[in-house]
Formats: structure tokens, sequence, C-alpha cells
């Protein structure tokens, strides 16, 4: 089996939304919806990309992949992995209300250099399902982050 850094991230990314989904079973009815309604779907699209990933691994393994386009996918997902810390310290610190809105829209704009409408699209989009969705709709409050915490 071919393995290489984009295997094994989603390998623990299938780890991770798999275990949450499982743990999530053990939980009262009520609580389980949420822990699902994320970890089933993000746990079978683990499982395709594990399968595009190890077919890609396979082709590349037998094509023998040219050391310079080996450097750029390193380049791209070290990239990827500074932007996931980013994404996690910035809800550790902000909450999902306010920091998830604002880095993608700072991940469309900087990151992958869509145009300013595309990022306040996804941005203001992300902020409706947060606020709008989880907080107004459904009532769940979310992670107001430890900042706003220790501020109130």
């Amino acid at each position: 089996m071919p393995v290489n850094a984009r295997v094994l991230t989603t390998c623990a990314m299938l780890l991770i939304f798999g275990g949450m989904s499982l743990m999530a079973l053990q939980y009262p009815p009520k609580a389980q919806l949420m822990p699902l309604i994320v970890g089933v779907p993000a746990t079978l699209m683990c499982l395709a990309q594990l399968v595009f990933d190890l077919r890609r691994a396979r082709r590349e393994r037998l094509a023998g992949a040219d050391e310079e386009e080996a450097r750029a996918v390193r380049r791209k997902e070290a990239i990827m992995f500074a932007w996931t810390g980013a994404f996690l310290a910035g809800i550790l610190a902000f909450g999902f209300e306010i920091a998830a809105p604002v880095l993608v829209f700072a991940f469309l704009r900087l990151g992958q250099r869509e145009s300013l409408v595309t990022g306040l699209v996804g941005g203001a989009s992300v902020w409706l399902i947060m606020y709008g969705l989880f907080n107004r709709l459904l009532g769940l409050p979310l992670f107001e982050g430890l900042v706003i915490e220790m501020m109130t």
C-alpha cells in the first residue's frame, strides 16, 4: 500500500471523524444530533478521499514522480497545515461565530486568491450558518472562544 503525507493526513482525519461519530452514539439522543450531523458525512467523505489518495499515490509511485513536483506538493501541504492551525487557533481564541467567517474570508482571499466578492460571500455564508442556523434556528450555543470568555 503506497503511503505518503496525503494518505496519512486522510487517515488521521478519518480516525478523528469516525471516533467522534462512534463517541456520539454513547450520548443521550438529543446530544447525538450535532456530532452525528458533522461526523457521519465527514467520515464518508474521508473514506472516499482515502480511496482517491491511495489511487493517486499508486499512480505516482508507478510513474516515478518528479522531485520538483514532489517538492511543490510538500509546500502546498505545509501551507494547508498552516491554514488548519490558523483555523484551530482562531476558533479556540474567538469562537466559531467570529473566527470561522473571518478565516474563511482570509483563506479564500489570501490563500486561494479568490475575488473580494467570493471571499465576502464565503465569509457571510459561514456566518449565516454559524449564527443563523445553529444559534438562532436550532438554538445550539457554539463555543465562544477563550478570549471572549475571559472578556465576559
